[in-house]
């Protein structure tokens, strides 16, 4: 009978990591569905602003392109990104080629946190040098719980090359993070509060400051 059960626990705690790796694969999604509509998720396309019918979307997996201002898409073989991450917010930078990329990873699971690929998220940046070909992680963000972290938005800068701002919801906490390096390194701008909020363009300019070549 105690082998029994000691067979019967190394089973559940077998199926319990493999429940786990299949979320930490995931990317924290939860996408278990071999189906994907990719135009449920259209809202989300980035425009270029440099070429108003140019746009990028990333769904269902993919990176996708378009030149027609989005009536027809064009997948491109991407590498470098998590495995089977189902979607994220897609921003094109004026400088040729640079896009950022933003998604909720899962937290891997540890002794003291064995269930927080399903409870907690690790917001993370990837970029783009290439028009979304490779991919490499730009910044991690502070890990939040599930269902109240999210990327509410992702923008790069209208006028200048190298720069772009997200915000970013932690329940009722929402921050502003700016980058004026390409995305290699993001710092807090601005925090909205009370009958404050805050204004991405002109925070960002002031943080800035003198010149734009300024690193954070």
């Amino acid at each position: 009978m105690a082998y029994t059960t000691g067979a019967g626990r190394r089973v559940l705690l077998a199926a319990l990591a493999g429940l786990l790796l299949v979320c930490a694969a995931a990317g924290g999604a939860g996408w278990y569905a071999t189906r994907c509509d990719r135009d449920s998720y259209l809202k989300q396309a980035a425009t270029s602003w440099v070429n108003s019918r140019e746009k990028y979307l990333f769904a269902c997996g993919q990176v996708w392109h378009s030149l027609d201002a989005g009536q027809t898409w064009q997948p491109i073989a991407s590498s470098g990104l998590p495995l089977l991450a189902r979607d994220g917010r897609i921003a094109e930078d004026r400088a040729p080629g640079r896009l950022y990329l933003a998604m909720l990873l899962a937290v891997p699971s540890s002794l003291a946190c064995p269930l927080c690929p399903l409870t907690r998220v690790q917001p993370t940046i990837y970029l783009s040098a290439d028009g979304g070909r490779s991919w490499q992680m730009g910044q991690q963000f502070p890990e939040g719980p599930s269902g109240i972290t999210f990327f509410r938005s992702l923008s790069a800068d209208p006028d200048y090359e190298d720069a772009a701002w997200t915000v970013l919801v932690t329940g009722e906490r929402v921050v502003y993070w700016a980058s004026n390096n390409g995305g290699h390194g993001w710092i807090r701008s601005c925090e909205e509060q009370i009958e404050y909020f805050c204004d991405p363009p002109s925070d960002f300019l002031a943080m800035h400051g003198k010149t734009h070549g300024d690193n954070p």
